[in-house]
């Protein structure tokens, strides 16, 4: 026989062993009980599918199940409860399942027996020691669908636990909830520390996508590229559409893993759950190289954040409240007007997407700039659908008003330079309206034009009315954010919001919103007509205006009238909190009226530069109060029944140029400091210079080096911050906000001497005045920087 035909009768062979292999593999059903699974799996061949049959039923076993070949375990399709997998054998530390080869795990659920003495250190994990090269090298490890929880043994304790010396192909986690562990939820430990440099990871390609961690006390994810050897290939991690909540350490800890990408998560709430404090070591941890876009990181710890070794690239950030049903027993739903509903990369909802409105996937409507191309996608909008307007500064021109029939949100997609713009270009209608509200929804980083002065002039922005069968009923959440609304002009009339008598919302918000000329009030909300003045209920329950300024109103800025004869109604709740308000009430003198409202509550706010003779500037009822407020050059302040005032300011606020919307205070001003937590008084965002979290002298200059101004500046896209190291030198180049928040880390590490030029984008931040600093061996210099839309 020669070498040819050697070759084709060996692959003839080879074919035929794995038709073989293939028409032998066994679908074995799999009754709940004691054993059972763990006899049906010494049954098993390589290849075969162990289906668990009963519904919800308790697959209990007195020893780990150890995986010794390929092989599937999953639940029976149909069931409505996950069968639950235990281990109740009498070994000291226990897993469930060891894997040594290929698994596939799917709609399990495990029961690690915390506090019991039945307890489980781990729920899966390969093997360490002399057993750990029976592990296949490259084996492949899928986990679908599954629930994990209480896996504590005493401080330890993990849902999956790969040691080193044990690689894996690929380790595949989706759609899987991990509650309760004793350390980390997913612990991938690369390379033991006496073999720094053997050319292998763990792992080469690592995901966890579309699933929810919560009541960790240490990482939820950690995975170690530890590898000494340059020239060793790193694991590729992907972390994508995660939920993390309630837990320890570092919440995703990808130390020396410079291939990796989390995006569309929530991370939040980062907390020591033995001692119930915030934990300070700082979450994520991630290295140059890796990536994180698009999340949300509301009250995770900052400190040592991003330290793990460089800079790894952050985009587009989120810190808000994501506005979960009942986190503290399990229930992620995002409720109706969550901040982080539609704000992923690809429009799609942060974290887990199972919890996006009530579990189902939200639609989102990708719309570009054209005639009525936003008033067909509103009219074809489902509830809590995200319409994302796509086209940077584009005219969303519409030839009558908007009808909202369903709870929806309206938003910028991320990263546009200038913000979209939506008119009424209706040619034939006296009465122009851009939005009529009959439902909820969310307006978020858009520009809003009445047109003023132009054939085109609108009456009305937003305005909540009834009209025939559509009612307006008291769930009605209207919240605007990161906005500009501005030209609402119409003879002697016009209002930025206009809401009718006998239409009642839940809740109004307006936050981080630029108001400008308006024909009449800026926000104008009738309570209750002169005909049906008890019928017992107010226009909105919960009314909120915070760090928006508003400018040019005819009237008054803000008028809510409450006016319910009847004593027991439960009155609005009324709060202004950093507002600045300039040349408000420029008719007839007022600038904030809550009519008949007992218990307004007015702070930290900037009144200057309106009409000064008339009755008042600001009226208050009953037990209302008002403080840390600036009043300048506007009517009196009137205080009726026992409202109160204190910490009032009068002093000019000297606006940088207040005709072209700059309202920016000068660094000398004391209102920087006046506000009620000692920050500025009126809307943040013209605060030049504030307070920043670093322990460290600010000085004019500093040894060792130079910052240099931003260019261009003002800027609305790109710009450039040049910086010069004169000695080797630790160097920290960062940006904050306006409360002293750190919005970026753009450089952190040992510098060699020279000129530096880096370039900065702020797509998520909204406009205003930022503050950068450079520190260079614990000396710092600062500069500010202005990002406009």
């Amino acid at each position: 026989m020669n070498r040819a035909t050697a070759t084709v009768t060996c692959f003839v062979v080879m074919l035929a062993m794995t038709a073989a292999m293939a028409s032998a593999q066994q679908r074995i059903e799999v009754e709940a009980g004691q054993n059972s699974l763990l006899d049906a799996l010494a049954q098993a061949q390589p290849g075969d599918t162990l289906v668990l049959v009963s519904d919800g039923g308790a697959y209990e076993n007195d020893d780990e199940l150890r995986v010794e070949m390929p092989l599937t375990i999953m639940a029976a399709e149909g069931l409505a409860n996950r069968p639950v997998l235990t281990n109740n054998g009498e070994e000291s530390t226990k897993d469930i399942i060891r894997v040594y080869n290929d698994l596939t795990l799917d709609g399990l659920e495990f029961d690690g027996l915390a506090d019991t003495e039945k307890k489980a250190k781990y729920a899966i994990r390969n093997s360490d020691g002399a057993d750990q090269a029976n592990v296949k090298n490259g084996y492949v490890l899928r986990i679908l669908n599954c629930y994990f929880h209480d896996i504590v043994s005493g401080s330890d304790g993990n849902a999956f636990r790969a040691y080193y010396d044990t690689y894996a192909d690929s380790i595949i986690v989706r759609n899987t909830l991990v509650r309760n562990t004793g350390k980390e939820a997913i612990r991938v430990r690369d390379e033991d520390n006496e073999r720094p440099g053997f050319g292998f990871f763990n792992v080469k390609y690592f995901e966890v996508s579309n699933s929810t961690f919560w009541d960790i006390k240490n990482d939820a994810i950690s995975v170690y590229g530890g590898d000494d050897d340059p020239t060793t290939e790193g694991p590729e991690v992907v972390i994508d559409h995660v939920t993390i909540y309630n837990t320890g350490h570092y919440l995703i800890n990808l130390k020396d893993v410079d291939n990796a990408s989390i995006t569309n998560s929530i991370l939040v709430n980062n907390y020591d759950i033995v001692n119930g404090t915030n934990k300070t070591l700082g979450a994520p941890w991630l290295v140059a190289g890796a990536r994180i876009a698009y999340t949300d990181t509301l009250n995770i710890s900052d400190d040592g954040a991003w330290t793990g070794g460089g800079d790894p690239t952050v985009e587009n950030l989120l810190a808000v409240d994501p506005m979960f049903a009942d986190p503290d027993n399990g229930d992620f739903t995002l409720v109706e007007g969550s901040p982080v509903i539609g704000m992923g990369e690809d429009g799609s909802t942060l974290g887990d997407s199972r919890w996006s409105s009530g579990g189902s996937t939200v639609t989102i409507h990708q719309i570009a700039a054209g005639q009525n191309t936003l008033m067909d996608a509103v009219d074809a909008a489902g509830p809590g659908d995200v319409i994302v307007l796509t086209t940077s500064g584009g005219e969303y021109l519409n030839d009558s008003d908007m009808n909202v029939y369903e709870p929806i949100t309206i938003r910028a997609a991320a990263g546009l330079d200038e913000k979209p713009v939506i008119k009424n270009n209706e040619p034939d209608e006296s009465t122009r309206v851009i939005f009529d509200i009959f439902d909820s929804l969310h307006l978020d980083g858009i520009e809003i034009d009445g047109q003023a002065g132009t054939e085109f002039n609108a009456k009305y922005l937003l305005r909540i009315r009834n009209s025939g069968d559509n009612l307006v009923d008291s769930s009605t959440v209207l919240r605007v954010t990161n906005s500009y609304i501005h030209d609402v002009v119409a003879g002697s009339d016009g209002n930025f919001l206009r809401q009718y008598t006998e239409t009642y919302a839940d809740s109004i918000i307006f936050d981080n919103v630029i108001f400008n000329n308006s024909g009449k009030e800026g926000i104008r909300i009738k309570d209750e007509s002169s005909e049906r003045p008890n019928m017992g209920f107010y226009n909105v329950g919960y009314f909120r205006v915070s760090n928006t300024t508003m400018s040019n109103t005819a009237n008054d800025a803000i008028y809510l009238y409450g006016g319910d004869e009847d004593s027991t109604t439960a009155e609005p709740e009324f709060i202004v909190d950093q507002l600045t308000c300039f040349n408000c009430g420029f008719k007839n003198g007022r600038s904030i009226w809550p009519r008949n409202i007992y218990g307004a509550m007015i702070t930290n706010s900037n009144i200057a530069n309106s009409k000064d003779d008339a009755d008042y500037t600001i009226r208050l009822y009953g037990d209302s109060q008002i403080s840390h407020t600036n009043l300048f050059a506007v009517s009196p302040l009137r205080l009726d029944d026992n409202a109160m005032s204190s910490n009032m300011y009068e002093v000019d606020p000297q606006f940088a140029n207040p005709d072209n919307l700059n309202f920016t205070l000068p660094e000398s001003s004391p209102l920087l400091t006046g506000s009620s937590t000692g920050g500025p008084v009126g809307d943040p965002q013209w605060d030049p210079a504030r307070r920043i979290g670093i322990e460290a002298d600010i000085v004019p200059g500093i040894h060792g080096g130079f910052l240099g101004q931003n260019y261009p500046n003002p800027f609305n896209g790109q710009t450039v911050i040049p910086y010069r190291v004169d000695r080797p030198a630790q160097v920290r180049l960062e940006v904050y906000d306006i409360l002293g928040r750190r919005v970026a880390r753009i450089a952190d590490g040992m510098h060699t001497p020279g000129e530096y030029h880096v370039q900065l984008a702020m797509p998520q931040q909204a406009p205003g005045h930022y503050l950068f600093t450079l520190a260079i061996d614990g000396q710092v210099q600062r500069r500010t920087l202005v990002l406009t839309r």
